[in-house]
Order: C-alpha cells, then sequence, then structure tokens
C-alpha cells in the first residue's frame, strides 16, 4: 500500500494538485513582459508568489503588491532573506487563494501557473474585486499574455470559427461547419465554452 507525503496531503488539504502546489522559476523575459507594463497607480495581486521575485520587482513600480503564496516554507525562506528590508508597500500573505478574499483595490492580476485547475475561480474573484487587468500563463501553458479583464466576451454559441480563449481557461479551435469556410486568426474571448459546464460541476 502506497502511503500519501507530507506534500501530497497539504495539497489534497489545500484543494490543489501537485502540479498547482510546486513552484518553479519562470523566466526572466516573463516576468520583463509583466513589469514593462505597470503603472505607478496599480495594485498588484500576485497569485502564487513562489520565489516572490516577481512581486519584489514590481513593488518599486506601482503603488502596492499583495504577494499571495499558499506554501509557508516558500513565505518563511523569502522572508527571512528579505528580513527588515521588506518594502512598506509589499504585503506578503501566506494563504490560499482559493479562500483569501482578494482586496477590492487591486488593479491587476498574476497568474503564473501553467497547470491551474482553478483559473476560473481566480477569474471571477479579479473581476468582483475590480481588476482590470490579468497576466497570465495558465490559459495556453506558453509564454505569458495580457487580459483585459473588462472586455465583452461572446458566448462561444456566437464566436465565428477560429482559436478561442474561454474565461474559465479553456483555449481552443471552434471548427467552421463547411470544411472550406475561412476563419479568424485572431484569438476570440468568448464565455460559456463546452468546458464551462465541466469544470463548474467539478469546483
Amino acid at each position: 500500500m502506497r502511503h500519501t507525503s507530507r506534500e501530497e496531503r497539504f495539497a489534497s488539504r489545500q484543494d490543489l494538485d501537485l502540479w498547482e502546489l510546486r513552484f518553479a522559476p519562470y523566466t526572466a523575459e516573463m516576468y520583463d513582459f509583466v513589469l514593462e507594463r505597470l503603472k505607478p497607480t496599480d495594485v498588484l495581486l500576485d497569485i502564487g508568489a513562489g520565489d516572490f521575485r516577481l512581486a519584489w520587482a514590481a513593488a518599486r513600480k506601482v503603488q502596492r503588491v499583495y504577494a499571495l503564496e499558499v506554501q509557508p516554507q516558500l513565505v518563511a525562506g523569502f522572508l527571512s532573506r528579505v528580513g527588515y528590508a521588506l518594502p512598506r508597500n509589499l504585503q506578503v500573505i501566506c494563504a490560499n487563494a482559493l479562500d483569501f478574499p482578494f482586496p477590492e483595490e487591486i488593479t491587476v492580476g498574476v497568474l503564473f501557473m501553467r497547470h491551474c485547475r482553478h483559473f476560473v475561480v481566480y477569474f471571477r474573484k479579479l473581476e468582483q474585486a475590480g481588476a482590470r487587468r490579468l497576466f497570465t500563463n495558465a490559459r495556453w501553458g506558453m509564454g505569458v499574455e495580457e487580459i483585459d479583464l473588462g472586455r465583452p466576451r461572446k458566448p462561444f454559441e456566437k464566436a465565428a470559427p477560429g482559436w478561442y480563449a474561454c474565461r474559465c481557461g479553456t483555449v481552443g479551435f471552434k471548427e467552421p461547419e463547411d470544411p472550406t469556410e475561412s476563419f479568424s486568426e485572431t484569438v476570440q474571448e468568448v464565455s460559456h465554452c463546452p468546458a464551462c459546464l465541466e469544470k463548474e460541476l467539478a469546483l
């Protein structure tokens, strides 16, 4: 009989799978993509701050940073390294983003998590908090995209044939009814895609 590890038990208690729990550093190019687009008036929420490298750099550019990380070891390690140099506008929070109430002042969210099964929850919470933008690699699993959270989203049924990205985190290609029909190469932002109901029932 296989015994579960402490990490697996922790992930289970947090309603996360191991891929969501584990942290791996991302490239400087991905962090730079975000940093170059931040404004001095932004209030940023970093969901899954990991090694806090992005949160630390962002605190030099924006009004305030909420750095949210579920793993106590990562939080403790960062605070131990930084010590009294912790800037006043960087709030380090050890909590699960599924449970933590997102501050209503946030304008920007960051979610770097290639394996993310709770994308729709974070998306909704950011919308409800009034955030206007989200930087993430969670939908496509590569690179980083900037999502306009206020942009109108077509219901999937009304979307034209072509590539789509849904607010639930699903991406895909909507086949044309006629194989000879042309399709848009621009990615369409949609809602209520075929995977939405299945994901909502699973949460």
